[in-house]
This record gives structure tokens, C-alpha cells and sequence, in this order.
């Protein structure tokens, strides 16, 4: 049997600090910024049912709004569950959100476009 990777995108603004206590200033990143963040959510599965697909892309953009909500122009320090605001806990966070809900999830992407920075996360 076949198998597919599918995947839909969103993107979301947020502001974040990272304090480093190693460092005798908190380091370069300890005041408040933001970025632009974009997510890729990537399923994998044969296509199933009469409609032939992964996932009705329609029923994951819902999800995925839902989850875009919550990081929509907010700090993400305050993030309950988040920890330390970094593009890997980032990725766990939506995982962990997603993964009851969300069959095949396969891969969380989180993206810095304008640094030129990610991370990929292929769960537990």
C-alpha cells in the first residue's frame, strides 16, 4: 500500500525572552522580541476512506487555527507547558497539542524564515 506525506502551514507573530543564567548579562537574547513564526504540520499515511486522502485538509486547518490562536501575537513566556520559549520546545508543544487529534502526525516544523533558522521535531 501507498503510502503520503501531506502537510499545511500557518504562520503566527510572537514575542518571546531568553534569559541565559550561564552568562553575566542574561546573554544576547534576554530582552523582549518577537518574530515571525511559521509551523508546518506533516502527516503520513495511505489514502483512506471514499475520499482517497491522508486528512481532509479542511478538518486540519480547523485544528490548526485552534492551535494558532494560542500563539497569535502573544508572549510566549507566558505559554503554560511551553517551558523555555525555543524553536525545539516549540516543536513539542505542538506536537503534544496535536498528536491526540491528529492522525499520521508525522513531523512539526517551526520556522524563522527571516534568520534563517528551524527545527523539526518527528515526535516520540
Amino acid at each position: 500500500m501507498a503510502t503520503f506525506e501531506v502537510f499545511r502551514e500557518f504562520f503566527f507573530e510572537a514575542a518571546h525572552a531568553l534569559y541565559d543564567p550561564e552568562h553575566p548579562t542574561g546573554g544576547k537574547y534576554r530582552n523582549l522580541h518577537g518574530h515571525s513564526f511559521r509551523v508546518r504540520v506533516t502527516l503520513r499515511g495511505p489514502r483512506a476512506g471514499e475520499e482517497q486522502w491522508v486528512m481532509d485538509f479542511g478538518k486540519l486547518g480547523r485544528r490548526l487555527t485552534q492551535l494558532r490562536e494560542q500563539f497569535d501575537h502573544s508572549y510566549l513566556n507566558d505559554l503554560d507547558g511551553l517551558g523555555k520559549p525555543t524553536l525545539e520546545n516549540l516543536c513539542a508543544y505542538i506536537w503534544r497539542d496535536l498528536a491526540p487529534s491528529v492522525p499520521g502526525l508525522c513531523e512539526v516544523g517551526v520556522f524563522r524564515d527571516s534568520c534563517f533558522e528551524g527545527c523539526i521535531f518527528k515526535g516520540q
